[in-house]
């Protein structure tokens, strides 16, 4: 147990030395916000929990902040507020960017068992399979790793630009107004600041979160209606008059090849899916494969504090760092900007399978103790497969 303690110990020490060399080298990376001294901050120091409700006049103040106490995170609000250090709700809110996050875990990818770690939130022991109980201790919580391949890179591109698309083309949002970010572990982050969505409450961040996931469409939409009670009829099919050439009416309409005139084309397909309630069903799951894969949670918090861009993230060691080329984008490479000197780590993982590429470097680990370069080591000490090793 002393030995654990001091490796845990001695991995921490090693992160934030690695953290604290990164702020002093790369303050300049830190974006200030517009109207910074109108955000709340917040951060979570190694090994205690968030400190928030924080402001600070310039960039300056921030940067000190982060090169004296060196923290494990770092957060900024989306919102605006006439007081941001004051209790919530005595902050007085006057708007917030729109915020929206992509993650892999959404994506449901079929690569993702394969790079997935288990890890218990009591003895930090790390399995390759989902179990309810820890082999080690018997604790029955546990946190999930992943460490993303080639493929998740490029499913949440795909993703990223499914939902750009969306906002720009079908919302008539600005692209100028819309920045993306790599969130610095498994996903990206877009933020709208266009003005003219600022004052929009929760509840219409909502409608627009369900609307772009493509949850709760009417089946009146694309022109099917319940039958009246007593009539003997279980739907009515009345294409709107407003057509199918717009929004999810179009999208839906493609999927099932109809247009305004395939009354007794759509009449058969909901036929075949067994009536009313049946099709109902179906056009929900087209809507929700359709839909782009957003945290709605994210999207409708109007006083959340969200991952600083430009800072480093604990659960990988990697920066959020805006994205200006998306194509051309390389998350794992152009995001680590750690040093390269030596260290000693110990993997957690038994029998160790560990394949992946950091920094214009491929690992393949196949060794319990062994050396690796600060940014790799840094990598799998954040996602909690490994530990500093004692000598």
């Amino acid at each position: 147990m002393i030995s654990e303690n001091k490796s845990r110990e001695k991995s921490v020490a090693l992160v934030k030395s690695a953290f604290r060399e990164y702020y002093f080298n790369h303050s300049k990376l830190v974006e200030n916000p517009e109207h910074i001294e109108r955000h709340e901050f917040g951060y979570a120091p190694f090994g205690y929990g968030m400190i928030r409700h924080l402001a600070f006049r310039n960039i300056r103040d921030l940067l000190a902040i982060l090169i004296r106490e060196v923290p494990a995170d770092v957060y900024c609000s989306n919102a605006y507020y006439q007081f941001p250090t004051f209790p919530m709700q005595e902050k007085q809110w006057s708007g917030a960017d729109l915020i929206f996050d992509i993650d892999a875990k959404d994506l449901h990818l079929p690569c993702e068992p394969s790079h997935s770690y288990f890890i218990c939130t009591n003895c930090k022991g790390v399995s390759t399979i989902k179990s309810d109980m820890c082999e080690s201790c018997g604790s029955g919580t546990f946190d999930q790793a992943s460490i993303p391949c080639n493929k998740c890179i490029n499913s949440l591109k795909k993703e990223v630009q499914h939902l750009l698309a969306v906002l720009t083309d079908e919302l008539g949002m600005d692209e100028k107004s819309v920045s993306m970010y790599f969130s610095g572990n498994n996903g990206f982050h877009l933020c709208v600041s266009d003005k003219s969505f600022r004052n929009l409450g929760p509840e219409a961040r909502a409608d627009l979160a369900s609307y772009l996931m493509g949850a709760n469409l009417m089946t009146e939409s694309v022109g099917v209606r319940k039958g009246r009670a007593g009539s003997g009829q279980d739907f009515l099919i009345k294409i709107p008059k407003s057509g199918l050439s717009y929004g999810w009416r179009r999208l839906v309409a493609r999927k099932l090849g109809i247009d305004q005139s395939s009354v007794v084309k759509l009449n058969h397909i909901v036929k075949r899916a067994g009536g009313y309630e049946y099709f109902k069903s179906e056009l929900g799951k087209i809507t929700k494969t359709m839909g782009v894969k957003i945290d709605p949670q994210v999207t409708m918090d109007v006083h959340r504090i969200f991952r600083m861009p430009g800072t480093l993230n604990s659960k990988s060691g990697l920066i959020k760092m805006r994205c200006i080329d998306l194509e051309s984008f390389d998350p794992l490479n152009d995001s680590c900007l750690l040093g390269g000197r030596d260290v000693d780590v110990k993997v957690k993982v038994k029998s160790p399978r560990l394949d992946f590429r950091l920094k214009g470097e491929s690992f393949k680990i196949r060794e319990e103790t062994l050396k690796l370069p600060l940014f790799a080591a840094v990598y799998l000490l954040c996602k909690g497969v490994a530990e500093a090793h004692l000598m």
